[in-house]
């Protein structure tokens, strides 16, 4: 007998994907202003999931049903405000959700009041958020055909390397990183690293985390080239900057519902502004980095100091693949800085 899920829970999915360091903080906390989103979450099985069918280590089948069941279980848990993130300190805290209150006063109703309103009619869109899927996300836009919208954030490799720098020595090493990773040569890489396997492991921790950026980037422009009425691509320079153009696409989509919200929301975070790197001054933007992208130069000569930085730090080889990344990252969005 095989294993099947046929029951599902109404209501649409909403993902927020892209590279880390690419001001996804930031869409999490617009989309949770809007009335018909969850409050966003992070959902590593789903991510686990999506990498291991993408890595052809699950057939399609069992991929589908295990993410049926995992999506199922977590509507559920929303609804019942069941293992919703309570610490203050997080930026995924509920506490910090334009809907904490609703969550809040859902721990103290009775089952009776929590069924009625979860059986069947409207719900709202489950939002979750993943780290750099790319186009493991297929798997599950063909599981939810029709219900589904994955928002892709990227952000320029210049500006990501200090982040990822940071991040490179818990590759392996952490139990507290929650990345897939695989073996190449008996040693751990993470799952993403596809052209340069060899390359990475004979590299320093700063050209490790170079040649992060060029898999992913290089993987997710690539994505683009294929059109999808599913996918809304957020390049952090353009939304920061001028973020309307980019939020009317968001509100095409037939079901995200209103926000009253986002206005504040969006100045709350200093956007629009004047500079990219004018946004908010936050201690944990601070652990990955982000602090040393404070500058009192214009955001052309920013770029050009930035590349300077990133060419004295990596190997010719490194960078020269980091600046044809940037190159093409630069013909696709187009520059913010002439």
């Amino acid at each position: 007998m095989n294993p099947v899920r046929v029951p599902k829970f109404p209501g649409n999915l909403l993902l927020i994907d892209g590279i880390s360091g690419s001001g996804k903080t930031l869409i999490t906390r617009l989309i949770d202003g809007y009335s018909a989103n969850t409050s966003p979450s992070f959902n590593y099985s789903l991510e686990h999931l999506s990498i291991l069918h993408h890595l052809r280590k699950i057939d399609t089948a069992t991929a589908q049903l295990l993410i049926k069941l995992n999506l199922d279980q977590r509507r559920y848990d929303h609804s019942i405000s069941r293992e919703i993130n309570l610490r203050p300190s997080d930026l995924s805290s509920v506490l910090k959700s334009s809907k904490r209150i609703s969550y809040l006063i859902s721990l103290l109703k009775s089952d009776t009041e929590l069924n009625s309103g979860i059986r069947m009619g409207s719900q709202p869109n489950l939002v979750f958020v993943t780290h750099q899927l790319n186009s493991a996300t297929k798997i599950i836009e063909d599981t939810y055909t029709g219900s589904f919208l994955e928002i892709l954030c990227l952000r320029h490799p210049y500006y990501l390397l200090s982040h990822w720098e940071s991040y490179v020595p818990m590759i392996g090493s952490n139990p507290r990183d929650f990345t897939v990773w695989t073996e190449h040569n008996d040693e751990v890489i993470p799952w993403f690293i596809k052209k340069f396997p060899d390359l990475y492991l004979q590299s320093d921790v700063v050209n490790r985390a170079a040649i992060c950026v060029i898999e992913i980037l290089s993987q997710s422009l690539t994505k683009l080239s294929v059109n999808s009425d599913n996918l809304v691509v957020i390049p952090f320079e353009k939304f920061v900057l001028n973020p309307s153009p980019i939020i009317a696409r968001l509100e095409q989509w037939k079901s995200i519902g209103d926000s009253v919200l986002a206005r504040r929301i969006l100045r709350k975070e200093k956007v629009p502004r004047l500079h990219i790197n004018s946004g908010r001054k936050l201690s944990i933007y601070d652990r990955y980095g982000a602090g040393k992208l404070t500058t009192s130069m214009d955001m052309k000569a920013d770029f050009h100091f930035q590349e300077s930085l990133v060419e004295q730090r990596l190997t010719l080889r490194v960078f020269k693949e980091f600046k044809s990344v940037s190159d093409k990252y630069l013909r696709t969005f187009g520059e913010w800085f002439s």
